[in-house]
């Protein structure tokens, strides 16, 4: 036997085997627990704005950051896809975000802090927009730089989340929903009415379709009321403002304004001038006043048949880095 040819008895040879086994045991519990531990930090671990990884370092042509898989690999091809079209036709950069948590972190804090890390849009021009969504805090965020708020105002952000992408989010159709959500961004990015800075975009096809019935609610008594009370004091501020204007030269309230007309169209992106001309019909004095014409907005609505669609071109390779923009923190955001 092998413990007689090193001079070990039964006994000897008992406790040696003993003790062999006790130290397999600790070691066998010892790299379990090593393990469980590994594994919990790892599936504890929330992210940073310092840690988030940065999709145009791997490729420039890269705008979506999905580092745990939440969004499909055709709907990340999609959303690059538009992304680069909307920065090729209007220079406006769109960076999407799916992550699952973030720990203790506001979204508000930390999409704040992502988006001036990055330096998303184009430097002095700050036309940059995060689309982020956090799986664990159910949370969704649009934010929009500097430059862009005229455009992506916080009501059209929150129209966006509230609309296109709520219905598919709350099913738990992530990729579908920040596909919406993009794609809404592009069409007002792009409108046939967009500001001066932003350029007309071509007919492109949707990878969703969709309806979304508008819900309408009946208006109580208060309500009319409070309509009544306020058209009356409109009615009494527009006679106010129109009767005729006491005449500088006779003295007469006799003043009235005779023609308009502009001097500078208004535009989405800037305010327009005019002026107005006023006679007095007693003595034929003539006097002209200039006025400002304000900016132009944009209305949404919502229809049954669905909105339209796009479809965007590929690109090439390399890495990169955004514009470096930065934003003021206007957009809005939800709970889905």
């Amino acid at each position: 036997m092998e413990w007689n040819r090193i001079g070990l008895g039964k006994d000897d040879m008992a406790m040696y085997k003993r003790v062999l086994l006790r130290f397999a045991t600790i070691k066998r519990l010892g790299t379990i627990t090593v393990l469980a531990f590994v594994a919990s930090f790892v599936g504890a671990a929330s992210y940073t704005p310092q840690t988030v990884p940065n999709p145009k370092h791997s490729d420039k042509n890269n705008y979506v950051c999905n580092p745990d898989g939440i969004i499909s690999q055709d709907d990340v091809a999609y959303l690059n896809r538009c992304a680069a079209q909307l920065e090729t036709e209007t220079g406006v950069e769109l960076c999407v975000v799916a992550i699952d948590d973030i720990g203790e972190y506001d979204a508000f804090d930390f999409t704040y802090e992502l988006f001036q890390r990055w330096g998303i849009g184009k430097e002095g021009k700050n036309t940059g927009v995060l689309l982020i969504l956090v799986l664990d805090s159910r949370d969704i965020r649009i934010m929009t730089g500097g430059g862009i708020e005229g455009v992506l105002t916080d009501a059209v952000c929150n129209g966006i989340i509230q609309r296109d992408m709520m219905p598919a989010l709350r099913k738990g159709d992530y990729s579908a929903g920040l596909c919406r959500g993009a794609l809404r961004i592009f069409e007002v990015c792009t409108d046939g009415a967009a500001p001066e800075e932003l350029r007309n975009a071509s007919s492109v096809t949707n990878r969703y379709g969709y309806a979304e019935a508008d819900k309408e609610s009946e208006p109580d008594m208060a309500s009319w009321i409070c309509v009544a009370l306020c058209l009356g004091v409109l009615i009494v501020v527009l006679w106010l403002l129109n009767r005729p204007k006491r005449c500088p030269q006779c003295g007469k309230r006799q003043l009235r304004k005779t023609s308009s007309r502009v001097l500078r169209a208004a535009t989405y992106a800037n305010a327009g001038t005019g002026v107005y001309t006023y006679c007095c019909k007693h003595c034929g004095y003539k006097t002209e006043k200039n006025f400002v014409i304000p900016r132009k907005t944009r209305t949404y609505v919502t229809t049954s048949s669905g909105m339209g669609g796009r479809g965007f071109g590929g690109g090439g390779f390399s890495g990169g880095s955004f514009g470096g923009g930065s934003t003021f923190g206007g957009g809005a955001g939800g709970k889905f």
